[in-house]
């Protein structure tokens, strides 16, 4: 009946039955609603694991509807959600493994407590036989002890045969009965680690096999499985976060070494060029100095050539005086003035 309501929804629409006044107060239910159950929606729903089992965990409060899980697949925005909805189911699921571990350590601790197995205590009969035996050993060993002393070996082996044999009917008296023993171990329990279930030890195959294939076992490994897959699913996840850190990191280190580098080219270039322009300058200055110093030589000798032909013209100028001197003292006419 549920199968072919579905199917009927899945034709005709959750609304087909309902009068236009309802109609008008439908709201159409979609995978992103919170009212839909993120874990069917990826995985499962813990709460369809454990129907008719001692784990029951009673009916989801959401929907579950394979209409919309379908949708959900075939929508762009399902890789978005994914990581959401595993989230919720991996909260859950961690809680449910909580809980039926700690079942699982007080079944354990509880075991550990049984595994000697009991005794059967001793009838009155069999302590009275027990009695007359050890009373009958005793005796014995003191004869034997005599007859060591006397030196009788023969005697004394015999008798130690008697006490050996009455020592395995005392041995047979205490031991347990093989009947009771057999059945107690056979009756020896033993825990499941995945879902907890207590079993019994060296069960029949066909016992083994259906527990292993029933809902509660099928149903916590599951989740065991699904805890673990999501688990290391994280971890790759961080260590894949981690690596690309890393890898950025040193993106970052190698880019800030070769900036570092170009900028230390940079600045040796920058100095190169200072140097070169301080040594321009420098040769600048050394022409400059060189060009005032023969300027200066020049100037030096204009003026001592000035100075040595000005010298010369005086001289000159005063032998021509004196020459002129000379030749009017000589002159009849000049002597004449006078």
């Amino acid at each position: 009946m549920d199968a072919q309501r579905a199917l009927l929804d899945e034709l005709m629409g959750a609304a087909r039955n309902m009068t236009e006044d309802e109609r008008k107060s439908y709201r159409e239910i979609k995978w992103d609603d919170r009212e839909v159950c993120g874990p069917f929606m990826i995985r499962f729903c813990p709460h369809d694991l454990f129907v008719n089992t001692k784990s029951n965990l009673g009916p989801c409060e959401k929907v579950h509807d394979l209409k919309l899980k379908e949708s959900f697949e075939q929508s762009p925005r399902h890789d978005a959600f994914v990581p959401r909805f595993e989230a919720d189911l991996a909260q859950f699921c961690e809680k449910l493994v909580t809980d039926l571990d700690k079942k699982v350590r007080r079944g354990r601790d509880r075991l550990a407590q049984e595994l000697e197995v009991p005794t059967p205590p001793l009838s009155s009969e069999q302590s009275e036989q027990l009695s007359l035996i050890e009373e009958k050993i005793k005796k014995l060993l003191e004869q034997i002890e005599e007859l060591g002393e006397a030196g009788k070996v023969d005697e004394a082996e015999a008798l130690m045969r008697k006490v050996d044999g009455l020592n395995a009917e005392k041995t047979s008296i205490i031991q347990p009965n093989s009947k009771i023993t057999a059945l107690i171990q056979e009756k020896k329990m033993e825990l499941c680690e995945i879902c907890g279930s207590f079993l019994v030890a060296n069960d029949a195959a066909d016992r083994a096999q259906s527990h292993v294939a029933g809902k509660q076992h099928i149903g916590y490994s599951m989740i065991r499985d699904f805890l673990s897959d999501y688990k290391a699913a994280k971890e790759k996840a961080r260590e894949e976060a981690r690596l690309a850190r890393e890898k950025e990191d040193e993106e970052r280190r190698r880019k800030r070494e070769e900036m570092e580098k170009s900028r230390e080219k940079r600045e040796q270039s920058r100095e190169r060029v200072r140097n070169q322009e301080r040594e321009k300058s420098r040769d600048r200055d050394r022409d400059r100095d060189r060009e005032n110093d023969r300027s200066h030589v020049r100037r030096g000798n204009r003026h001592a050539g000035y100075r040595n032909g000005r010298d010369n013209y005086d001289r000159e100028r005063h032998r021509d005086r004196r020459g002129r001197d000379r030749s009017r003292s000589r002159s009849p006419i000049r002597r004449d003035r006078r």
